[in-house]
C-alpha cells in the first residue's frame, strides 16, 4: 500500500486509479460533443457532407447524435491507452502539463485512425486535433479534481 502524499490523504496509487477511470469515461465524452455540435453548426450553415446538407433539421440531429455515438465509441480504444500513459506519470509523480496531456491525446488518436485505415485514416488530422483538445479538457477536470495536481 501507497504512503499518502497529498493532503487529502489519497494515495499516488489511488490518483492514478481515478486518472485511468476519468480519462477513459470523460475524453470520450468531450471528443463525441466536439463532433456533436461541430455537426449541428455544420448542418445550420450549409456546410458539410452531403449526406447531412440534403435533411431537414430533425435529420440534421439525428445525423449530428449518430456521429457523436460513433465517435464515443471509436475514441474508447486511444482513450484507454492514454489513461494508461497519464496515469502511469501520475503514479510516478511527475507533473501534468497541458502540452503533454494534448499531445498524448492526439498521438494515440492519431495511431488508431492510421490503423484503421480507409475515411478515417484521411481525416487523421481532424481526429488528432478534437483527440487534443478532449487531452486538454479532460486534464482541467482531473486538475480540478485534485488528481493530477503536481
Amino acid at each position: 500500500m501507497s504512503t499518502p502524499d497529498s493532503s487529502e490523504g489519497t494515495s499516488r496509487g489511488e490518483r492514478a486509479v481515478w486518472t485511468f477511470f476519468m480519462i477513459t469515461l470523460v475524453a470520450p465524452f468531450f471528443a463525441s460533443l466536439i463532433i456533436f455540435f461541430s455537426s449541428i453548426i455544420a448542418g445550420a450553415i450549409g456546410r458539410g457532407p452531403a449526406s447531412l446538407i440534403g435533411l431537414d433539421r430533425a435529420g440534421q440531429l439525428a445525423w449530428a447524435a449518430d456521429k457523436a455515438v460513433i465517435a464515443y465509441v471509436w475514441s474508447a480504444l486511444p482513450a484507454g491507452i492514454s489513461a494508461a500513459l497519464v496515469s502511469a506519470l501520475v503514479w510516478a509523480g511527475r507533473p501534468l502539463h497541458w502540452l503533454l496531456a494534448a499531445s498524448i491525446g492526439a498521438v494515440t488518436a492519431t495511431v488508431f485512425a492510421f490503423f484503421a485505415g480507409g475515411i478515417v485514416a484521411q481525416h487523421a488530422a481532424p481526429i488528432a486535433f478534437i483527440a487534443a483538445i478532449a487531452g486538454i479538457a479532460t486534464l482541467a477536470i482531473l486538475k480540478r479534481a485534485h488528481l493530477a495536481d503536481r
